[in-house]
């Protein structure tokens, strides 16, 4: 898998190939706006997953992941809210299922 350049590139890329979801976490979920609900953590499966340059976030980089829904729903998550609640962040995304995640 290539790594991108920036943000941008990566979310294009990946919503050109099917990834259309916004899946943030919102409250201790996972919360998807364009399917208008919350998701069970447990219920995404992390297909990909990349690191795009970003100047402003502390490390300089930040990560893409690509996921699919038990009912086969695709969509994209940052780790942009792991800089406001680490904690918080990592304790949602260890519910997720890892498959063959592919990526930088």
């Amino acid at each position: 898998m290539s790594r991108f350049n920036n943000l941008s590139e990566a979310v294009s890329v990946m919503r050109a190939r099917g990834f259309v979801n916004t899946f943030s976490i919102q409250l201790q979920q996972v919360y998807c706006s364009e399917l208008g609900k919350s998701i069970p953590p447990a219920q995404l499966t992390l297909i990909e997953r990349h690191v795009v340059p970003l100047p402003s976030a502390q490390h300089g980089e930040e990560e893409v992941y690509g996921f699919r829904t038990d009912d086969n729903q695709f969509g994209i998550m940052t780790n942009i809210y792991a800089e406001y609640d680490p904690e918080g962040f990592y304790a949602v995304f260890r519910q997720c299922l890892k498959g063959q995640a592919v990526g930088a």
